[in-house]
């Protein structure tokens, strides 16, 4: 599945990453600083990178949740995105993912906790009125739920926040998770 798989130095150790390498103990390990080094460079080659692409394995710093433009508004007037990865394992020759990055490795950032806590202080922010997530823009959100266990995280924040209503974008046939759980919607694209 993967080539390599490369980790930023100040996560190699967070509980995740250490998860996710025990899967996979035959690919090789390549740390480095930052994701930048490797993930969208300029002068790589996008084709020959998807026939074998690597996992990388970062931490997002800042802009957890990004506020939709409101005539693109999911729900109600609070709309918000998220990305916890970055690229898409298909080759879709119609998605903007294919141009968006010149590179075909995929990102994953690890550090959920981060995610989860600017959820659900946005969420609070208004107690009273449901407040729309979605995940699936910058990558599909389920094709590799099997290795980043992302719904399993998230939902059950979901659940706590009773106004706080999950939506995921995802070609994948791997539904099942999502399809239970009461504050999900599932937009499966074809």
């Amino acid at each position: 599945m993967f080539t390599l798989i490369y980790i930023e130095k100040g996560i190699k150790d967070h509980p995740r990453v250490l998860q996710i390498c025990e899967r996979f103990p035959d690919i090789p390990r390549v740390i480095c600083e930052n994701y930048g080094e490797i993930f969208n460079k300029k002068a790589q080659n996008f084709r020959l990178q998807k026939k074998s692409p690597s996992l990388i394995l970062a931490n997002k710093f800042k802009n957890f949740l990004l506020p939709i433009p409101s005539h693109f508004g999911i729900g109600g007037k609070h709309n918000y995105y998220f990305s916890h990865m970055l690229n898409c394992i298909y080759d879709c020759r119609y998605c903007f993912l294919q141009g968006m990055y010149a590179s075909a490795h995929y990102v994953l950032f690890v550090n959920y906790e981060d995610f989860i806590q600017a959820i659900s202080d946005k969420a609070a922010e208004n107690p009273d009125e449901e407040s729309y997530f979605f995940s699936g823009y910058d990558c599909d959100s389920l094709a590799l739920e099997p290795i980043t266990y992302f719904v399993d995280s998230f939902l059950p924040v979901f659940r706590k926040e009773k106004r706080a209503v999950l939506e995921l974008r995802t070609k994948s046939t791997n539904i099942s998770i999502a399809q239970t759980a009461p504050s999900c919607k599932l937009h499966h694209c074809f």
